[in-house]
């Protein structure tokens, strides 16, 4: 009963090289930021501060939360290196490697997914919220595809072939853009025309749905080592995670037409928790699988 009051200094604390990854890990959101205020052609302090603009906040927000998945990925994934050295260039090489993989995504996922938008108006000049959330659910997501390219499933040593990562990334993406071109006629609802008219509820069901998909994807790409297994996985996600999702609304929110509440009232509380409830039905999915 004692041990439960005793005092004890983490290890964590004393280990020079958690500092040392700790400090590797702000450098690369730092330059992280950099990069993406470039692709934007933005100033970061004038839309945060001065502009106060909550649209690039949102979407920045999900740009450093994706990263941040990321670069964690990368450090809790073992490594060969036999040396400190070369573990922490190890860990340098694959994090710039998942950063450029992640701004690869955001332009084709621009060119994809946003093919009917100018982003850069869309969030920088109209402060459009529902587009913004949509893209801070395509970085998450893609964000989670990377991670699970990582995984040590895939390979014969970990963190060891970049081809193999980028093999399953490749195919973990074309799955979530799927997905993204598939979900507008599941759900019937006219997407890109609520979008253009800066509806936040229908953003963030819409961004909510697709990191669900990215999860459910992630998960089959931990699970299974075929290529072929991943993607037959993947389709019937898509089916199931529609069936459950609408067994979800029946059960919770039976009274209310999701419909009407999203394109006509634009009620962004009912967008949040279509969001939360696709999210919860794809975490109790992969649990139960």
């Amino acid at each position: 009963m004692s041990e439960l009051f005793q005092f004890q200094i983490p290890e964590e604390t004393s280990n020079w090289m958690a500092w040392l990854y700790l400090l590797q890990s702000l450098v690369l959101l730092a330059i992280g930021s950099i990069a993406f205020a470039l692709l934007r052609k933005v100033k970061l302090a004038h839309q945060l501060a001065e502009k106060d603009n909550p649209a690039f906040a949102i979407s920045y927000g999900g740009f450093l939360g994706a990263l941040s998945l990321v670069i964690a990925a990368v450090l809790t994934s073992p490594s060969q290196a036999e040396s400190w050295q070369g573990e922490f260039l190890s860990s340098l090489y694959w994090n710039g490697g998942s950063l450029l993989l992640l701004l690869a995504a955001l332009l084709v996922n621009d060119f994809v997914i946003f093919s009917k938008f100018s982003n850069r108006k869309e969030i920088l000049t109209d402060r459009n919220c529902g587009l913004a959330a949509v893209e801070a659910g395509t970085f998450l997501g893609t964000a989670l595809l990377i991670s699970a390219s990582l995984s040590e499933q895939h390979g014969p040593a970990p963190l060891g072939e970049p081809w193999l990562t980028l093999l399953y990334f490749v195919l973990g993406q074309a799955l979530f853009l799927l997905y993204a071109r598939l979900y507008p006629f599941v759900t019937s609802l006219d997407l890109h025309g609520e979008l253009e008219k800066d509806n936040p509820a229908i953003g963030l069901a819409y961004g909510g749905s697709l990191l669900a998909f990215a999860w459910l994807v992630g998960e089959a790409m931990r699970n299974y080592d075929s290529l072929t297994t991943i993607f037959l996985v993947a389709i019937l996600y898509i089916i199931v995670l529609g069936v459950l999702r609408q067994l979800a609304h029946l059960l919770i929110v039976r009274k209310v037409s999701l419909q009407h509440e999203l394109s006509q009232d634009r009620n962004w509380g009912i967008g949040l928790l279509e969001a939360v409830l696709t999210l919860v039905v794809a975490v109790f999915l992969t649990s139960s699988w």
